[in-house]
């Protein structure tokens, strides 16, 4: 079985990146390890089954790419990362760069948009219904092409907090089978956790 390579960034508390080490444990896909620029990011305090690695987006890119290619890395995979993703990191990885926001795109994402904001601004805006979108990278904050999206219905008295644990629990599980999916050339998922529609 073939193996894909995969670099996880983070720049929060992890959680995203432990859901895909444990969906992907023991599969035909292997995070090579996980790299964040923030060196207080709850990443840190987590109990994972690969290193974690602090860097420097302003001065680190050409050497991280040269380091992940050496590590025969095929993607690299957002996880609650937060600071835009250089071009030359795009250009080597190209389709198989990938990032999750917790929003309808192209609804409520760009600069701003990410944690608990998009989720204040949805409740605000009386929105019926939320959602998740997995996307490929590009050089424009959310606008790179959807892959999948998945969405819920905002319930009565509904606020930022309680939609953001719901969206995260949907995060979990689609971020790492779509991914996956996707590297390995196999149908996306077609059956969604309960108090989830297309």
């Amino acid at each position: 079985m073939i193996t894909q390579k995969v670099v996880i960034l983070a720049s929060g508390g992890g959680s995203n990146a432990i859901a895909l080490l444990d969906l992907w444990a023991n599969g035909p896909i292997e995070a090579v390890g996980i790299w964040t620029n923030r060196k207080s990011a709850g990443v840190w305090n987590r109990d994972l089954k690969v290193p974690v690695y602090h860097f420097d987006p302003q001065e680190d890119s050409q050497g991280l790419l040269e380091l992940w290619q050496g590590m025969n890395a095929t993607a690299l995979v957002l996880a609650g990362y937060l600071k835009p993703i250089p071009a030359l990191w795009i250009q080597a990885f190209g389709r198989r760069c990938y990032n999750i926001h917790p929003a309808l795109l192209p609804a409520f994402g760009g600069h701003g948009m990410y944690g608990r904001h998009i989720h204040e601004a949805v409740v605000a805006a009386g929105c019926l219904e939320s959602g998740l979108s997995i996307h490929r990278v590009s050089e424009v904050y959310d606008e790179g092409p959807v892959l999948f999206q998945m969405r819920t219905l905002l319930r009565p008295g509904e606020h930022a907090d309680s939609l953001a644990a719901r969206i995260l629990e949907g995060e979990h599980w689609a971020f790492g089978r779509v991914v996956a999916a996707d590297l390995l050339g196999e149908p996306l998922p077609t059956k969604l956790p309960e108090g989830w529609y297309w």
